[in-house]
């Protein structure tokens, strides 16, 4: 991923939105809003796994076609269903019922 440093200005960017300018992807701001972190995670994963191209142009299209891919994939799509983030991956709730509960005192 450190291929993806050798892009001009890629250092300055610090947000969701930033990258997603920088990279001429069209998104919705409330969409990003609401996933800005699953994003950025899925960005980052698919970096990682990308053998970078020699050319800086080329490294430019990989990293903008990766990050259209990551946006696309929570696009009007609930979090929940898309993300890799281990929060997600818990087994299903469990009920405590009331009765169940005690009072703590110090």
């Amino acid at each position: 991923m450190e291929w993806l440093e050798s892009l001009e200005g890629i250092e300055e960017l610090e947000s969701a939105e930033a990258f997603l300018d920088y990279f001429g992807v069209a998104y919705d701001p409330a969409q990003v809003r609401i996933s800005r972190l699953h994003i950025m995670h899925r960005f980052h994963q698919a970096l990682c796994g990308a053998a970078a191209p020699e050319e800086l142009p080329g490294r430019h299209a990989l990293a903008a076609r990766l990050l259209a891919e990551a946006y696309q994939a929570f696009a009007g799509i609930p979090v929940r269903e898309q993300s890799s983030l281990r929060v997600y991956q818990r087994l299903e709730p469990q009920f405590v019922p009331l009765s169940a509960l005690r009072e703590v005192r110090p």
